[in-house]
């Protein structure tokens, strides 16, 4: 009896244990939420607010530009070809600086971005490598006029021709990137009509912010996390036609909210194209025993009006001014310029676009726009944001130079902002996030395993003991009706 008190005390104690395991598989996920939310909002002292302030990943952008190798014959009315020379790489820094909480959990921020040329991760040095490329300002003159009279656009032809004003240049990578001298702008700048008389893409920039951002902290709902609520004093852009293209949605892509789910969509804004778009879940693999979930751009947000309808209001002025399949003009955020975004390549183009030129050779895996997201916390360990700068050319028939020139959308560099995690980062995040979370599940799934182990013993044991008890029983039982019997047979 004693033996059979202690083997129900085991089976009871092991039905605790396991009770106790499923109780803490709850609990112990509600600790874990909670402990992800305490540090992922963005406030004094969490690791949120310290990553979001001064990234822990080391960011980078890598710059291809497009060599035109047939300049003259495209003067001539031949599509242009092209061979890109890159990367050019610098190391991007931007910290967040004017740092401003307020009363309904939202934070105001600059963010001045800094570049230092990174030569190791060069093909060359931008300040001595040269290539062919449009003469964008002239380009943008001509864009502007395009609709004035037959004899303004004349006189540009004979200003042009009078200073030497070529339709091509040979530039460094510096100049497209930094800014060279440009003698219509220098000229427009002495009588105030121009800012500068500097023309590049990021002329003028090193160092600066593109302007006040407002988000959300998100102590109310960590959901908000990092989203933006206002960008230069508004809530919508106004680059568009419609509301749904003036949406100011999403992060900018530095941090992102957790709990990643795979049906979700992940929103940011990029100022660089003046436009929100979305991600939506491509793959889940392990990165050194991390699982990470692959977000992508998907084809549809490039496509025509005709396969998104959506995209309508991206065409302006009107919709009577739609551009191909994977083009986005941006003009209306560019001072005017024929500027028309792509991804690099032209990857998801419609053909229409490829036929315009020679030398694309598009890859889903080296130019779509990507972010890798650890789902519990939302941090991103890999991003790619790729992007093509192109001008819409076409022919000008009241400018003698420009009056065989070919419709195209001329690629003039593309673009990767990325960010990788390093060791540190990974190792940092496996003790901080990844080994506490482990250990906790192994206890809560320990303590439930034990328990059915024990319980699964317990029972096994009683039934042994009853099995060995039932016959030893039944042998007492024969032997002393067998010792009534007589010895002998017929013995009285």
């Amino acid at each position: 009896m004693a033996g059979s008190g202690k083997v129900i005390g085991c089976l009871v104690f092991g039905c605790l244990i396991g009770v106790l395991g499923v109780v803490l598989i709850p609990v112990v996920n509600k600790v874990i939420h909670n402990m992800v939310v305490d540090q992922i909002v963005l406030k004094n002292g969490s690791t949120g607010y310290d990553n979001w302030i001064n990234a822990p990943v080391p960011v980078y952008a890598q710059y291809w530009v497009w060599d035109c190798i047939n300049h003259m014959e495209v003067l001539e009315g031949e599509k242009p070809h092209f061979v890109q020379k890159g990367p050019y790489t610098y190391r991007e820094m931007w910290p967040k600086e004017n740092i401003t909480f307020y009363d309904n959990y939202t934070i105001s921020y600059l963010a001045p971005k800094t570049y230092v040329f990174v030569p190791e991760m060069s093909v060359g040095d931008p300040q001595e490598d040269k290539f062919t490329t449009l003469n964008i300002p002239l380009m943008t003159i001509v864009n502007l006029l395009q609709y004035e009279s037959d004899l303004l656009q004349m006189l540009i032809d004979l200003m042009a021709r009078g200073i030497g004003y070529d339709t091509f240049l040979e530039l460094s990578v510096h100049d497209i990137l930094w800014g060279y001298k440009d003698p219509v702008l220098e000229f427009a700048f002495k009588f105030n009509l121009m800012p500068s008389p500097y023309f590049g893409f990021y002329a003028g920039k090193n160092g600066t912010n593109d302007g006040e951002y407002v988000i959300y902290s998100g102590e109310d709902d960590v959901q908000k996390v990092n989203k933006i609520f206002t960008y230069k004093g508004s809530t919508s852009l106004d680059f568009w036609s419609d509301e749904y293209a003036n949406m100011l949605n999403g992060t900018d892509g530095s941090l992102n909210p957790p709990f990643v789910k795979k049906d979700q969509k992940l929103w940011l804004f990029s100022s660089d194209i003046c436009r929100s778009a979305y991600l939506i879940y491509d793959k889940e693999y392990k990165y050194q025993n991390i699982k990470l979930y692959r977000f992508v751009v998907p084809p549809e947000l490039y496509a025509n009006v005709s396969m998104n309808p959506d995209n309508a209001g991206f065409c302006t002025p009107t919709i009577a001014n739609c551009l191909p399949g994977g083009l986005l003009n941006g003009s209306s955020c560019q001072q005017g310029a024929p500027v028309v975004f792509s991804l690099p390549h032209f990857l998801y183009a419609d053909q229409v676009v490829h036929d315009m030129v020679g030398g694309m050779n598009p890859s889903k895996e080296e130019h779509q726009i990507l972010f890798d997201a650890e789902p519990l916390t939302g941090a991103s360990l890999f991003v790619d944001k790729r992007i093509q700068i192109n001008i819409h050319t076409q022919p000008y028939p009241h400018i003698a130079f420009l009056k065989d020139f070919p419709k195209s959308f001329f690629p003039i560099l593309w673009l990767n902002e990325s960010a990788s995690a390093t060791d540190k980062v990974v190792h940092d995040f496996k003790h901080q996030v990844q080994t506490p979370q482990t250990a906790a599940t192994a206890v809560e799934y320990g303590l439930l395993s034990i328990g059915v182990l024990l319980v699964i013993v317990m029972i096994f044991v009683l039934i042994r003991r009853r099995q060995v008890t039932a016959p030893l029983k039944l042998n007492i039982n024969e032997k002393t009706t067998d010792e009534t019997k007589p010895l002998l047979a017929g013995t009285t």
